[in-house]
């Protein structure tokens, strides 16, 4: 097997990855091979697959919090920790809002369509995608590339006009091209972080996304220590504030207002009380 736990982008740093003892090693290795690799974080772990794993492997997390994996991927990790003298409980995979196929085990493929007529051309969609399965410029239309795009939904949220929408993809796969492409999402991916990171640390990228907030935090106070849930919500928290003080003030600097003085106040002050 490949280690699949050299080489990691910077974000997964605080998992402390070369602490663990050899078996934990291959069994998170052998859990994040199964996973999907749409890096989704509908299993609570926004920063992508891999932390899942580990949270499983390490941390005892249930194993069927996968839901684009469905019954067969929360079976096969049963399969890997039983082998590994870690037997859990059969589960139930965790419920997807999207039908099950019978074929696969997994809920019904699903993939990203963007409106052409009303897409404004915003950009916030593009580095909402861990895939980078979105093209396109300021101002243009945008388009997303069906054969890289997993339906994770992340892109969703951020689009301000609701121009974005999922569409059944029905497909037939083979296991072994499953593995493939699985493997050629995560290199997406994690290159995606990579150059994230180097943007963060060139300063030529605002902070738009919770994947990225983290990110911001590891780099700026690497502690090699696991990120627990509460500081990884602080971190995106103050994240988001300093990027919303950041666009005020600049709105400011070319019009005096009450209105946005008072949020900048208001902000800063909140921002104050989270530092503290």
């Amino acid at each position: 097997m490949n280690d699949r736990l050299a080489c990691l982008p910077i974000l997964f740093n605080t998992l402390a990855l070369d602490r663990l003892t050899p078996t934990q090693k291959i069994i998170v290795q052998q859990i994040d091979e199964l996973l999907p690799q749409t890096q989704c974080g509908l299993c609570g772990h926004p920063d992508g697959c891999l932390p899942y794993a580990y949270g499983v492997a390490v941390r005892g997390e249930s194993h069927n919090l996968c839901v684009p994996g469905g019954q067969a991927v929360t079976d096969a990790i049963g399969t890997v920790l039983a082998k590994h003298g870690d037997p859990r409980p059969t589960l139930n995979a965790t419920t997807s809002k999207w039908t099950t196929d019978p074929a696969t085990d997994r809920p019904v493929e699903v993939r990203a369509i963007i409106d052409e007529n009303d897409c404004i051309g915003c950009t916030k969609c593009i580095p909402a995608c861990p895939v980078d399965a979105i093209i396109g410029t300021a101002k243009h239309m945008h388009t997303i590339i069906t054969d890289l795009c997993t339906g994770c939904e992340l892109c969703l949220p951020p689009c301000p006009v609701d121009c974005i929408r999922l569409e059944v993809h029905p497909r037939t796969i083979t296991p072994s091209e499953r593995v493939d492409e699985q493997a050629h999402l995560r290199t997406r991916y994690h290159r995606h972080l990579d150059r994230v990171a180097q943007s963060i640390t060139d300063g030529t990228k605002p902070v738009v996304s919770s994947v990225e907030s983290v990110m911001a935090n590891v780099m700026s106070e690497p502690s090699g220590t696991p990120m627990d849930k509460d500081t990884a919500k602080n971190a995106i928290e103050l994240a988001k504030i300093r990027t919303q003080i950041k666009k005020l003030t600049k709105q400011l600097s070319v019009k005096n207002s009450p209105a946005i003085q008072d949020e900048l106040d208001n902000l800063t002050q909140k921002l104050r009380e989270f530092e503290q």
